[in-house]
């Protein structure tokens, strides 16, 4: 008896393993959420390898198999490459890449490692374990484009999504160099010439192949700074050239020389979130992303009418990365940083207005601080929550007097009515403004 149990518990378990690798030897194979043939997959020892015909039928390029030599040659864009049946060493453009499994003839297919793939075309593998299937999101740079205006240029990257990625700057000479991580490069010019007063040329190639990574080098003619802003599933490199001459012959020495002065106030407003990111949202679905960038316009203008030289992080609804607010103050040589927010908070009885600097700020931007908060309280007449202090990423990455304005609390329905007015936003632009004026005024 205990022998006849043993034999049936035996054959259970054969049974769950058989099924297990018919399982393992058929799943699904999903390309950017279209279902393919299983044909193309193949499990060998538990790895999972993909058809070379899926290369060719797939994304065009030409497979080449050398039947004596046990060589498969794929032709892409971008590589060369060469692997050989039973070697965990790829050769993409002469350069050797390890492989996690070797290729293999499997059923008369020439099979090569399907985590290959990611390596010429970028983009995530993932297994979904509910649906037992293989899911591949290529991603890979379709268009490199560059426009043109008079003080600001514009390099545009568009991919299938969007990737991690690296800018830096170099000089000697002076190039932007970005590096997006885990996107293969479609069929692309190599090199734009632009020759325009701030871009030379743009670079593009296919910088590696393990990590797949795509590398976009501007050689620059004459810039004053720079950001990268994201818009659905473009990079934009903003570039700008704002070295002007000031210039008169109708206004009078005095009055001149004045306006000269605060012309050499360069003083950058940042409207808080945008794009996909919203920041706050009230009970009745008033957005901060739209209440601080009409604040923003609106200090913005006033500041320019008084003389000042301003330049905003941004003027319409995008996203720009934290740390490209930051260098765009940077890169400026700004004298004060203005970064415009709205407050939120769990219980919707909490109001008022606050501002923060950093809590490293010297004396001097700490009596920023206090001039703005004090003169928005005079106008808009909210509860004075008092200056803060926070690590707030634009205010420990900028190299000038930064603060951060909470106008007021977005999730108090009160106080979200009064930020969706043009009244009540013109009254906080103007208590930033003239914070700012009495600020320079007791400086000087």
């Amino acid at each position: 008896m205990k022998n006849k149990y043993s034999i049936i518990a035996l054959l259970v378990a054969v049974t769950i393993f058989l099924s297990l690798v018919v399982e393992a030897k058929s799943p699904k194979f999903i390309l950017d959420g279209e279902e393919l043939s299983s044909e193309f997959i193949k499990v060998v020892n538990g790895r999972t390898l993909i058809s070379a015909r899926f290369i060719s039928d797939y994304f065009g390029d030409r497979v080449n198999w050398d039947n004596n030599k046990k060589t498969l040659e794929i032709y892409s864009n971008s590589a060369h490459v060469i692997l050989k049946i039973n070697d965990r060493i790829a050769l993409i453009n002469n350069k050797p890449v390890p492989l996690d499994v070797q290729p293999a003839l499997v059923g008369g297919q020439v099979m090569v490692p399907l985590r290959f793939l990611t390596k010429l075309y970028g983009g995530i593998l993932a297994w979904d374990g509910e649906t037992k299937s293989i899911n591949y999101h290529k991603n890979m740079v379709n268009d490199v484009s560059v426009k043109i205006s008079n003080q600001t240029s514009q390099v545009i990257i568009d991919m299938d999504s969007l990737s991690q990625y690296n800018l830096k700057l170099y000089h000697q000479p002076t190039r932007l160099v970005l590096d997006v991580k885990n996107v293969g490069l479609n069929v692309l010019k190599n090199l734009i010439s632009v020759n325009s007063s701030i871009i030379k040329q743009v670079r593009i190639s296919q910088y590696s192949f393990d990590p797949a990574v795509v590398r976009v080098t501007i050689d620059i003619n004459s810039m004053s700074s720079y950001y990268l802003s994201e818009e659905g599933s473009q990079l934009i490199l903003n570039i700008r050239n704002n070295s002007q001459v000031a210039t008169s012959s109708i206004i009078s020495e005095p009055k001149f020389k004045e306006e000269l002065k605060l012309s050499r106030k360069k003083i950058v407003i940042d409207a808080g979130h945008g794009g996909h990111d919203p920041g706050a949202i009230g009970p009745m679905g008033v957005m901060e992303k739209e209440v601080n960038l009409k604040i923003a316009h609106k200090v913005n203008s006033m500041l320019k009418r008084k003389g000042y030289n301003t330049v905003m992080t941004r003027d319409n609804d995008r996203f720009i990365p934290l740390d490209g607010r930051a260098e765009i103050a940077n890169t400026l040589n700004a004298d004060i940083f203005i970064s415009i927010h709205a407050n939120s908070h769990p219980r919707i009885s909490v109001n008022g207005t606050e501002t923060y600097a950093h809590w490293n700020a010297s004396k001097d931007n700490w009596a920023l601080a206090w001039y703005v908060q004090s003169e928005m309280i005079k106008r808009i007449g909210l509860s004075d929550k008092g200056l803060k202090a926070a690590n707030f990423s634009v205010l420990r990455n900028t190299e000038m007097p930064a603060i951060l304005v909470e106008s007021g609390f977005l999730s108090n329905p009160t106080e979200e009515r009064l930020l969706k007015s043009d009244n009540f936003q013109q009254k906080v632009a103007e208590g930033i403004v003239a914070g700012i004026e009495k600020y320079y005024q007791e400086k000087n």
